[in-house]
Protein backbone atom coordinates (compact mmCIF):
# COMPACT_ATOMS: atom_id res chain seq x y z
CA UNK A 1 0.00 0.00 0.00
CA UNK A 2 1.36 3.42 -0.94
CA UNK A 3 2.03 5.97 1.76
CA UNK A 4 -0.45 8.70 2.61
CA UNK A 5 0.22 12.36 1.93
CA UNK A 6 1.89 14.20 4.80
CA UNK A 7 0.45 17.35 6.33
CA UNK A 8 2.71 19.61 4.27
CA UNK A 9 1.71 17.84 1.07
CA UNK A 10 -1.99 18.12 1.88
CA UNK A 11 -1.49 21.81 2.61
CA UNK A 12 0.10 22.23 -0.82
CA UNK A 13 -2.72 20.34 -2.58
CA UNK A 14 -5.28 22.48 -0.76
CA UNK A 15 -3.41 25.66 -1.66
CA UNK A 16 -3.74 24.67 -5.34
CA UNK A 17 -7.50 24.13 -4.89
CA UNK A 18 -9.45 27.42 -4.62
CA UNK A 19 -12.42 25.91 -2.78
CA UNK A 20 -10.26 24.59 0.07
CA UNK A 21 -10.58 27.42 2.58
CA UNK A 22 -10.93 27.70 6.32
CA UNK A 23 -14.51 28.90 5.82
CA UNK A 24 -15.76 25.76 4.07
CA UNK A 25 -15.69 22.04 4.81
CA UNK A 26 -16.50 20.09 1.66
CA UNK A 27 -17.62 16.53 2.42
CA UNK A 28 -19.45 15.98 -0.86
CA UNK A 29 -16.69 14.71 -3.13
CA UNK A 30 -18.89 11.77 -4.15
CA UNK A 31 -21.25 14.37 -5.54
CA UNK A 32 -18.86 16.91 -7.03
CA UNK A 33 -15.32 17.60 -5.89
CA UNK A 34 -13.52 20.92 -5.66
CA UNK A 35 -11.36 21.29 -8.80
CA UNK A 36 -7.71 22.36 -8.75
CA UNK A 37 -6.84 25.82 -10.03
CA UNK A 38 -5.19 24.34 -13.13
CA UNK A 39 -8.56 22.90 -14.20
CA UNK A 40 -10.21 26.31 -13.94
CA UNK A 41 -7.35 28.05 -15.71
CA UNK A 42 -7.47 25.72 -18.71
CA UNK A 43 -11.25 25.87 -19.01
CA UNK A 44 -11.43 29.63 -18.70
CA UNK A 45 -8.52 30.17 -21.09
CA UNK A 46 -10.25 28.10 -23.77
CA UNK A 47 -13.57 29.89 -23.26
CA UNK A 48 -11.75 33.20 -23.72
CA UNK A 49 -10.23 31.92 -26.95
CA UNK A 50 -13.68 30.87 -28.17
CA UNK A 51 -14.96 34.36 -27.39
CA UNK A 52 -11.98 35.98 -29.08
CA UNK A 53 -11.64 33.96 -32.30
CA UNK A 54 -14.67 31.63 -32.53
CA UNK A 55 -15.43 28.13 -31.33
CA UNK A 56 -14.28 26.25 -34.43
CA UNK A 57 -11.05 28.19 -34.61
CA UNK A 58 -10.31 27.74 -30.89
CA UNK A 59 -10.94 24.01 -31.23
CA UNK A 60 -8.52 23.75 -34.15
CA UNK A 61 -5.92 25.69 -32.19
CA UNK A 62 -6.28 23.26 -29.24
CA UNK A 63 -6.45 20.07 -31.33
CA UNK A 64 -3.17 18.62 -30.07
CA UNK A 65 -4.04 19.33 -26.43
CA UNK A 66 -7.48 17.83 -26.93
CA UNK A 67 -5.97 14.66 -28.40
CA UNK A 68 -3.56 14.43 -25.46
CA UNK A 69 -6.51 14.02 -23.05
CA UNK A 70 -7.07 10.51 -24.42
CA UNK A 71 -3.44 9.67 -23.64
CA UNK A 72 -3.80 10.98 -20.08
CA UNK A 73 -6.96 8.97 -19.43
CA UNK A 74 -5.41 5.84 -20.91
CA UNK A 75 -2.44 6.23 -18.54
CA UNK A 76 -4.85 6.63 -15.62
CA UNK A 77 -6.69 3.35 -16.22
CA UNK A 78 -4.11 1.21 -18.02
CA UNK A 79 -5.72 1.17 -21.46
CA UNK A 80 -4.85 2.30 -24.97
CA UNK A 81 -5.94 5.80 -26.07
CA UNK A 82 -7.96 4.24 -28.90
CA UNK A 83 -10.13 2.52 -26.26
CA UNK A 84 -11.30 5.84 -24.75
CA UNK A 85 -14.40 7.74 -25.84
CA UNK A 86 -15.15 11.28 -24.73
CA UNK A 87 -18.53 11.59 -22.98
CA UNK A 88 -20.49 14.42 -21.36
CA UNK A 89 -21.09 12.46 -18.15
CA UNK A 90 -20.99 8.99 -16.64
CA UNK A 91 -24.63 8.20 -17.42
CA UNK A 92 -24.07 8.97 -21.11
CA UNK A 93 -21.01 6.72 -21.05
CA UNK A 94 -22.84 3.88 -19.32
CA UNK A 95 -25.85 4.16 -21.63
CA UNK A 96 -23.68 4.25 -24.74
CA UNK A 97 -22.16 0.94 -23.69
CA UNK A 98 -25.33 -0.71 -22.38
CA UNK A 99 -27.52 0.02 -25.38
CA UNK A 100 -24.84 -1.19 -27.78
CA UNK A 101 -24.93 -4.72 -26.37
CA UNK A 102 -27.15 -7.17 -28.32
CA UNK A 103 -29.96 -8.62 -26.23
CA UNK A 104 -32.38 -11.39 -27.11
CA UNK A 105 -35.75 -12.15 -25.59
CA UNK A 106 -35.35 -14.40 -22.57
CA UNK A 107 -31.70 -13.50 -21.94
CA UNK A 108 -30.78 -12.11 -18.56
CA UNK A 109 -29.16 -8.90 -17.40
CA UNK A 110 -27.17 -9.94 -14.35
CA UNK A 111 -26.60 -7.22 -11.77
CA UNK A 112 -26.00 -6.68 -8.06
CA UNK A 113 -28.39 -5.31 -5.46
CA UNK A 114 -26.10 -2.28 -5.20
CA UNK A 115 -26.45 -1.15 -8.83
CA UNK A 116 -27.33 2.51 -9.37
CA UNK A 117 -30.86 3.87 -9.92
CA UNK A 118 -30.18 5.23 -13.41
CA UNK A 119 -28.81 1.84 -14.46
CA UNK A 120 -31.85 0.06 -13.03
CA UNK A 121 -34.16 2.28 -15.08
CA UNK A 122 -32.24 1.19 -18.19
CA UNK A 123 -32.67 -2.48 -17.18
CA UNK A 124 -36.42 -1.99 -16.84
CA UNK A 125 -36.58 -0.25 -20.21
CA UNK A 126 -34.55 -3.07 -21.81
CA UNK A 127 -37.04 -5.54 -20.39
CA UNK A 128 -39.82 -3.61 -22.17
CA UNK A 129 -37.89 -3.23 -25.44
CA UNK A 130 -36.01 -6.53 -25.72
CA UNK A 131 -37.95 -8.90 -23.48
CA UNK A 132 -34.91 -9.61 -21.30
CA UNK A 133 -35.05 -10.63 -17.67
CA UNK A 134 -33.26 -8.98 -14.75
CA UNK A 135 -31.38 -11.20 -12.33
CA UNK A 136 -30.25 -9.58 -9.11
CA UNK A 137 -27.27 -11.16 -7.41
CA UNK A 138 -27.58 -10.59 -3.64
CA UNK A 139 -24.81 -9.42 -1.38
CA UNK A 140 -22.66 -11.77 0.64
CA UNK A 141 -22.16 -11.43 4.39
CA UNK A 142 -19.80 -8.49 3.85
CA UNK A 143 -22.22 -6.61 1.59
CA UNK A 144 -20.34 -7.10 -1.67
CA UNK A 145 -21.62 -9.06 -4.67
CA UNK A 146 -21.83 -12.77 -3.88
CA UNK A 147 -19.19 -14.22 -6.20
CA UNK A 148 -20.40 -17.81 -5.80
CA UNK A 149 -23.94 -16.81 -6.77
CA UNK A 150 -22.57 -14.88 -9.73
CA UNK A 151 -20.62 -17.94 -10.88
CA UNK A 152 -23.85 -19.91 -10.79
CA UNK A 153 -25.63 -17.25 -12.83
CA UNK A 154 -22.91 -17.55 -15.48
CA UNK A 155 -23.05 -21.32 -15.73
CA UNK A 156 -25.07 -20.98 -18.97
CA UNK A 157 -23.33 -18.02 -20.64
CA UNK A 158 -25.52 -17.91 -23.74
CA UNK A 159 -28.44 -16.97 -21.51
CA UNK A 160 -26.71 -13.84 -20.17
CA UNK A 161 -26.62 -10.65 -22.24
CA UNK A 162 -24.43 -8.62 -19.87
CA UNK A 163 -23.13 -8.44 -16.31
CA UNK A 164 -23.42 -4.94 -14.87
CA UNK A 165 -21.68 -3.91 -11.66
CA UNK A 166 -21.35 -0.69 -9.70
CA UNK A 167 -17.74 -0.86 -8.50
CA UNK A 168 -18.45 1.65 -5.73
CA UNK A 169 -22.18 2.03 -5.06
CA UNK A 170 -23.73 5.38 -4.18
CA UNK A 171 -25.17 4.00 -0.94
CA UNK A 172 -22.06 3.42 1.15
CA UNK A 173 -18.35 2.85 1.36
CA UNK A 174 -18.39 -0.59 -0.27
CA UNK A 175 -15.79 -1.40 -2.94
CA UNK A 176 -17.02 -4.38 -4.96
CA UNK A 177 -14.49 -7.04 -6.07
CA UNK A 178 -14.47 -5.96 -9.71
CA UNK A 179 -11.49 -8.11 -10.73
CA UNK A 180 -13.17 -11.26 -9.38
CA UNK A 181 -16.25 -10.43 -11.42
CA UNK A 182 -14.08 -9.78 -14.46
CA UNK A 183 -12.40 -13.14 -14.11
CA UNK A 184 -15.77 -14.91 -14.19
CA UNK A 185 -17.16 -12.92 -17.12
CA UNK A 186 -13.98 -13.32 -19.13
CA UNK A 187 -14.08 -17.11 -18.67
CA UNK A 188 -17.76 -17.14 -19.63
CA UNK A 189 -17.34 -14.80 -22.60
CA UNK A 190 -20.10 -12.51 -21.30
CA UNK A 191 -19.80 -8.71 -21.68
CA UNK A 192 -18.91 -6.97 -18.41
CA UNK A 193 -20.03 -3.34 -17.94
CA UNK A 194 -18.35 -1.69 -14.93
CA UNK A 195 -19.79 1.52 -13.51
CA UNK A 196 -16.69 3.28 -12.14
CA UNK A 197 -18.40 6.60 -11.56
CA UNK A 198 -17.29 6.77 -7.91
CA UNK A 199 -14.06 4.82 -8.38
CA UNK A 200 -12.14 6.89 -10.92
CA UNK A 201 -9.98 9.37 -9.06
CA UNK A 202 -9.77 7.45 -5.79
CA UNK A 203 -8.88 3.85 -6.73
CA UNK A 204 -5.97 2.51 -8.75
CA UNK A 205 -7.40 1.16 -12.01
CA UNK A 206 -5.96 -1.36 -14.43
CA UNK A 207 -8.65 -2.39 -16.89
CA UNK A 208 -6.56 -5.30 -18.13
CA UNK A 209 -6.29 -6.72 -14.62
CA UNK A 210 -10.00 -6.11 -13.97
CA UNK A 211 -11.10 -7.70 -17.22
CA UNK A 212 -14.05 -5.40 -17.87
CA UNK A 213 -15.22 -4.80 -21.43
CA UNK A 214 -16.66 -1.38 -20.68
CA UNK A 215 -15.93 1.13 -17.92
CA UNK A 216 -17.96 4.33 -17.47
CA UNK A 217 -16.61 7.30 -15.56
CA UNK A 218 -17.46 10.81 -14.41
CA UNK A 219 -15.16 13.81 -14.30
CA UNK A 220 -16.83 15.77 -11.51
CA UNK A 221 -16.48 13.35 -8.62
CA UNK A 222 -13.21 12.06 -7.12
CA UNK A 223 -11.33 12.97 -10.28
CA UNK A 224 -11.88 16.67 -9.40
CA UNK A 225 -12.74 17.59 -12.97
CA UNK A 226 -15.49 19.77 -14.47
CA UNK A 227 -19.17 18.95 -14.36
CA UNK A 228 -20.51 17.78 -17.68
CA UNK A 229 -17.50 15.56 -18.42
CA UNK A 230 -16.85 11.84 -18.44
CA UNK A 231 -15.43 9.05 -20.52
CA UNK A 232 -16.10 5.51 -21.65
CA UNK A 233 -13.52 2.76 -21.88
CA UNK A 234 -14.43 0.16 -24.52
CA UNK A 235 -12.09 -2.78 -24.91
CA UNK A 236 -10.96 -3.23 -28.52
CA UNK A 237 -11.93 -6.90 -28.40
CA UNK A 238 -15.60 -6.13 -27.60
CA UNK A 239 -16.20 -3.77 -30.53
CA UNK A 240 -17.02 -6.51 -33.05
CA UNK A 241 -19.76 -7.77 -30.73
CA UNK A 242 -21.58 -4.49 -30.09
CA UNK A 243 -23.19 -1.71 -32.12
CA UNK A 244 -23.54 1.93 -31.00
CA UNK A 245 -27.26 2.64 -30.84
CA UNK A 246 -27.25 6.26 -32.04
CA UNK A 247 -24.18 7.05 -34.13
CA UNK A 248 -23.56 10.34 -35.86
CA UNK A 249 -21.16 11.35 -38.64
CA UNK A 250 -18.29 11.65 -36.15
CA UNK A 251 -18.57 8.12 -34.76
CA UNK A 252 -19.25 6.78 -38.23
CA UNK A 253 -18.20 7.84 -41.73
CA UNK A 254 -20.93 8.44 -44.28
CA UNK A 255 -19.16 6.64 -47.10
CA UNK A 256 -22.03 6.50 -49.63
CA UNK A 257 -25.59 7.76 -49.88
CA UNK A 258 -26.93 4.51 -48.44
CA UNK A 259 -24.01 3.29 -46.34
CA UNK A 260 -21.90 4.22 -43.30
CA UNK A 261 -18.93 2.65 -41.56
CA UNK A 262 -18.01 2.99 -37.90
CA UNK A 263 -14.69 4.64 -37.18
CA UNK A 264 -11.99 2.58 -35.51
CA UNK A 265 -11.84 2.22 -31.76
CA UNK A 266 -14.02 3.55 -28.97
CA UNK A 267 -14.60 6.92 -30.63
CA UNK A 268 -17.44 5.34 -32.58
CA UNK A 269 -19.45 6.03 -29.39
CA UNK A 270 -18.70 9.77 -29.48
CA UNK A 271 -20.68 12.66 -30.92
CA UNK A 272 -19.03 15.46 -32.86
CA UNK A 273 -20.36 18.31 -30.72
CA UNK A 274 -18.99 18.68 -27.20
CA UNK A 275 -17.76 21.19 -24.65
CA UNK A 276 -14.14 21.67 -25.69
CA UNK A 277 -13.24 23.75 -22.64
CA UNK A 278 -14.64 21.12 -20.28
CA UNK A 279 -12.82 18.30 -22.10
CA UNK A 280 -9.53 20.18 -21.75
CA UNK A 281 -10.36 20.79 -18.09
CA UNK A 282 -10.95 17.07 -17.62
CA UNK A 283 -7.53 16.42 -19.10
CA UNK A 284 -6.00 18.81 -16.58
CA UNK A 285 -7.77 16.99 -13.73
CA UNK A 286 -6.51 13.62 -14.97
CA UNK A 287 -2.97 14.99 -15.30
CA UNK A 288 -3.19 16.32 -11.75
CA UNK A 289 -4.30 12.92 -10.42
CA UNK A 290 -1.58 11.12 -12.36
CA UNK A 291 1.08 13.49 -11.05
CA UNK A 292 -0.08 13.27 -7.43
CA UNK A 293 -0.28 9.48 -7.74
CA UNK A 294 -3.57 7.62 -7.47
CA UNK A 295 -2.09 5.11 -5.04
CA UNK A 296 -1.26 7.88 -2.55
CA UNK A 297 -4.60 9.60 -3.14
CA UNK A 298 -6.28 6.26 -2.43
CA UNK A 299 -4.30 5.67 0.77
CA UNK A 300 -5.02 9.16 2.09
CA UNK A 301 -8.73 8.93 1.33
CA UNK A 302 -8.94 5.54 3.05
CA UNK A 303 -7.21 6.82 6.17
CA UNK A 304 -9.44 9.87 6.44
CA UNK A 305 -12.63 7.86 5.79
CA UNK A 306 -11.82 5.34 8.50
CA UNK A 307 -11.08 8.20 10.88
CA UNK A 308 -14.48 9.71 10.08
CA UNK A 309 -16.30 6.40 10.59
CA UNK A 310 -14.73 5.89 14.00
CA UNK A 311 -15.51 9.45 15.09
CA UNK A 312 -19.14 9.20 13.95
CA UNK A 313 -19.63 6.09 16.09
CA UNK A 314 -18.08 7.92 19.03
CA UNK A 315 -20.83 10.55 18.95
CA UNK A 316 -23.66 8.00 18.69
CA UNK A 317 -24.19 7.95 14.92
CA UNK A 318 -24.75 4.68 13.06
CA UNK A 319 -22.41 3.99 10.14
CA UNK A 320 -23.95 1.87 7.38
CA UNK A 321 -20.90 1.18 5.19
CA UNK A 322 -20.24 -2.38 4.10
CA UNK A 323 -17.49 -4.32 2.38
CA UNK A 324 -14.19 -6.06 2.91
CA UNK A 325 -12.65 -3.02 1.23
CA UNK A 326 -14.12 0.42 1.78
CA UNK A 327 -13.57 3.81 0.19
CA UNK A 328 -14.07 7.54 0.78
CA UNK A 329 -17.88 7.43 0.93
CA UNK A 330 -19.29 7.30 4.47
CA UNK A 331 -23.02 6.85 5.08
CA UNK A 332 -24.61 7.43 8.45
CA UNK A 333 -27.81 8.13 10.35
CA UNK A 334 -28.72 9.58 13.75
CA UNK A 335 -30.94 7.62 16.18
CA UNK A 336 -33.61 10.33 16.30
CA UNK A 337 -32.82 13.21 13.93
CA UNK A 338 -33.87 12.84 10.25
CA UNK A 339 -31.00 12.92 7.78
CA UNK A 340 -32.45 15.92 5.96
CA UNK A 341 -32.27 17.93 9.16
CA UNK A 342 -28.74 16.72 9.80
CA UNK A 343 -27.71 17.94 6.39
CA UNK A 344 -29.33 21.33 7.01
CA UNK A 345 -27.62 21.69 10.39
CA UNK A 346 -24.26 20.92 8.83
CA UNK A 347 -24.92 23.42 6.05
CA UNK A 348 -25.43 26.19 8.61
CA UNK A 349 -21.84 25.52 9.66
CA UNK A 350 -20.63 25.69 6.04
CA UNK A 351 -20.20 21.92 5.93
CA UNK A 352 -21.26 20.33 2.65
CA UNK A 353 -22.86 16.89 2.74
CA UNK A 354 -25.38 15.04 0.58
CA UNK A 355 -28.08 12.40 0.91
CA UNK A 356 -28.41 8.94 -0.59
CA UNK A 357 -32.11 8.42 -1.27
CA UNK A 358 -34.00 5.21 -2.15
CA UNK A 359 -34.53 6.38 -5.73
CA UNK A 360 -30.79 5.96 -6.33
CA UNK A 361 -30.25 2.71 -4.43
CA UNK A 362 -33.63 1.12 -3.82
CA UNK A 363 -32.65 -2.55 -4.09
CA UNK A 364 -29.83 -2.13 -1.59
CA UNK A 365 -31.58 0.14 0.89
CA UNK A 366 -34.81 -1.85 0.95
CA UNK A 367 -32.89 -5.12 1.43
CA UNK A 368 -31.21 -3.58 4.47
CA UNK A 369 -34.38 -1.94 5.78
CA UNK A 370 -32.94 1.54 5.37
CA UNK A 371 -34.34 4.84 4.15
CA UNK A 372 -32.35 7.89 3.16
CA UNK A 373 -28.78 8.16 4.47
CA UNK A 374 -26.53 11.12 5.20
CA UNK A 375 -23.54 10.78 2.88
CA UNK A 376 -20.20 12.30 3.86
CA UNK A 377 -17.41 11.80 1.33
CA UNK A 378 -13.78 12.72 1.91
CA UNK A 379 -10.82 13.30 -0.40
CA UNK A 380 -7.07 13.70 -0.02
CA UNK A 381 -7.77 17.39 0.63
CA UNK A 382 -9.83 16.58 3.73
CA UNK A 383 -8.04 17.30 7.01
CA UNK A 384 -8.42 15.90 10.52
CA UNK A 385 -9.28 19.41 11.67
CA UNK A 386 -12.22 19.45 9.26
CA UNK A 387 -13.44 16.15 10.69
CA UNK A 388 -13.08 17.60 14.20
CA UNK A 389 -15.20 20.60 13.27
CA UNK A 390 -17.83 18.41 11.57
CA UNK A 391 -18.09 16.13 14.59
CA UNK A 392 -18.39 19.14 16.89
CA UNK A 393 -21.60 20.11 15.09
CA UNK A 394 -22.98 16.57 15.26
CA UNK A 395 -21.98 16.20 18.90
CA UNK A 396 -24.11 19.20 19.83
CA UNK A 397 -27.09 17.51 18.19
Amino acid sequence: MAGTFGDDEITAIRAATPGCTDDLIHLNHAGSSLPPQRVLDIQIAHLRREAAIGGYEAAAEAADRSAAVYDSIAALIGSRPSEIARMEHATAAWNAAFWSIPMERGQRIVTHDHDYGANRIAFLRAREVHGVEIERIPSDADGQIDIDRLAGALSRPSEVAVVSLAWIPTSGGLVNPAAEVGSLTRDAGVPFLLDACQAVGQLEIDVEAIGCDFLSASGRKFLRGPRGTGFLYARDAILDRVTPSQPDHHGADWVALDRYEFVDGARRFEYWEHDHAAWLGLGAAVDDANELGIARIHATIDERAEELRARLRDVGMTVHDQGVERCGIVTTTHPTIPVGELRERLATGSIHASLTNPGSARADLEARGLGSLLRLSVHCTTTSDEIDRTLAVLRIL
